[in-house]
């Protein structure tokens, strides 16, 4: 403690006897250097805040904020006030968290409606509050959809009757908001149709109507399109249709010519029609005995029969009647034979049901991109030169993009090959937009790591450019004519100058006596001044 006086008259002994340059200058690097370490420990020791929920109804944000609170976990709200920032190292903690207690719970109520149920309620409030009930808890699913950002359900369900004739269905509409570049596919918004209808009592898919924002309706009894041919389902196959062709003649022309160096247009028209189509064929030839019928007939009689011409004559008794009954003694008799046969004709009955969706007509539309020789002019600009494709190669093109379409020119199938320049100074100049926000985004990113490597470089140049030859500045230069250590020893040259009185030899004389009196150490004295110097 003694000691420390004396350091601070030495120091600012020291601070005097420098110039003016000198003193401003040690005294901007001490306050620079004080001033970016608690910059820097700030920075470093800063909680980092991250979005732990973003798009946040009012409700949900108050409760969210609420339970933070309790927990005493530190938070700040965004400017928007719909987004909530926790600690990074907590994140997924809270959120975990947060979800087991079911929040955020979305737009509405759900079923927590009856956890404080009054008593004395009467049955059309329990009717309400289980209407407002479902309505809430299907608007929470609805909205879980990765591509809802909000939605709102309203259900009308009808009081039950005696009467099953006069009993209205329930019917119900849903609202959804879609987040920015998003939309609904078919098959989610069948989706969301039949999640509703499930879980409301007589209600069935046809009741179900759905909207988006922009009050387009989605799905609905009057979703058909004004054309009236043509459904939703049969717009999304058609465009599936033509994405696949595209999709397939782009990828070869861009594996054999490079990327970007072809646009490819495909549209096709397709018959939706059903077509059913019942043939029946006759064998002539097939012939197969399916049933027989045989019948023989025959008779013999002995009795005489009567003969002669009839009248008195031939009835009265004299020769003429025996002679006609002499005549007349023979037999007689009868046979009969009838066969008939029937033959089964065979035959082929063929139904046909043609496909519905048949591609009728295809077109495609191709523009390609030639090749470019740059050049450099004698002033340093660099000039490209289009040069065109052959006609053989675009043949070759056009051949490649008919075989991969199937094309068929019967049907009426056509291709157009087109050889022209790109224009490519959009894309440099969205490419240059796009470089910065991708280095932010790498930064952000590398924000945990970047912090550590920012400490250790600001401790190693500030012990390089200012501890070290500030130490070496004061240790090396001198003042002269001020007593700077008076506190420590005297060496044995000054007690002997002080006790003598005599004069001090000249400097060149004295080196020569130290370097006769001890040649090794005046050597090696002699060195480290080179070396310094």
């Amino acid at each position: 403690m003694a000691a420390l006086p004396q350091a601070l008259q030495q120091l600012a002994t020291v601070v005097r006897g420098m110039s003016p340059a000198k003193r401003l200058t040690m005294i901007t690097l001490i306050l620079g250097t004080i001033a970016g370490l608690a910059l820097l420990m700030t920075w470093s020791g800063g909680v980092e805040l991250r979005a732990v929920y973003t798009n946040l109804d009012p409700q949900d944000a108050g409760a969210i904020v609420a339970r933070l609170k309790e927990q005493k976990i530190p938070y700040r709200i965004g400017d928007d006030g719909r987004t909530v920032l926790v600690p990074t190292e907590s994140l997924h903690e809270i959120r975990m968290q947060m979800a087991s207690e079911g929040l955020p719970q979305g737009s509405g109520v759900g079923f927590e409606v009856f956890d404080n149920t009054k008593l004395g309620m009467s049955e059309f409030a329990q009717n309400v509050n289980y209407q407002r009930a479902l309505q809430g808890e299907l608007a929470r699913t609805i909205a879980r959809i990765s591509e809802v950002e909000s939605c709102r359900v309203h259900l009308v369900m009808p009081e039950r009757t005696l009467f099953v004739d006069n009993e209205q269905p329930a019917s119900a509409s849903v609202a959804v908001k879609l987040k920015a570049g998003r939309r609904l596919s078919q098959e989610q918004t069948n989706g969301i149709v039949h999640v509703v209808s499930s879980s409301v009592p007589r209600l069935s898919p046809d009741q179900v109507t759905v909207v988006d924002s922009s009050g387009k309706l989605l799905a609905g009894s009057r979703a058909k399109t004004a054309t009236g041919g043509l459904s939703t389902d049969q717009l999304e196959y058609q465009g599936q249709v033509e994405r696949n062709l595209e999709t397939r003649v782009k990828s070869m022309l861009e594996q054999a010519l490079g990327e970007g160096k072809a646009i490819v247009r495909l549209a096709c028209a397709l018959d939706f029609q059903r077509h059913e189509k019942t043939e029946e064929h006759f064998l002539p030839d097939n012939r197969v005995i399916r049933s027989e019928q045989s019948l023989n007939e025959s008779s013999r009689n002995a009795d005489a029969l009567p003969q002669g011409v009839p009248g008195v004559r031939s009835n009265t008794p004299g020769p003429d009647l025996m002679q006609n009954q002499a005549s007349g003694s023979g037999a007689s008799s009868f046979e009969k034979q009838d066969r008939t046969v029937n033959y089964e004709i065979g035959k082929v009955t063929s139904r046909i049901l043609e496909p519905v969706g048949r591609i009728t007509r295809v077109s495609v539309a191709v523009l390609v991109d030639g090749t470019y020789k740059t050049t450099t002019e004698k002033s340093g600009a660099v000039t490209r030169e289009f040069i065109p494709r052959g006609g053989e190669e675009i043949q070759k093109i056009e051949a490649l993009v008919k075989r991969a379409v199937n094309f068929d020119a019967d049907r009426g199938d056509t291709v157009e090959v087109v050889n022209i320049p790109f224009e490519t100074s959009e894309w440099a100049k969205a490419d240059e937009a796009k470089g910065p926000a991708d280095w932010l985004t790498r930064m952000e990113q590398a924000t945990p790591y970047l912090k550590q490597v920012l400490i250790g470089l600001f401790l190693l140049l500030t012990f390089l450019f200012f501890v070290r030859p500030l130490v070496r500045w004061l240790t090396e230069n001198s003042i002269s004519g001020i007593d700077i250590v008076p506190q420590l020893p005297k060496t044995v040259g000054e007690l002997e100058n002080e006790l003598s009185g005599a004069k001090r030899l000249p400097s060149l004389d004295q080196a020569s006596m130290l370097i006769a009196s001890d040649s090794d150490a005046s050597v090696g004295v002699m060195r480290n001044w080179i070396r310094e110097k």
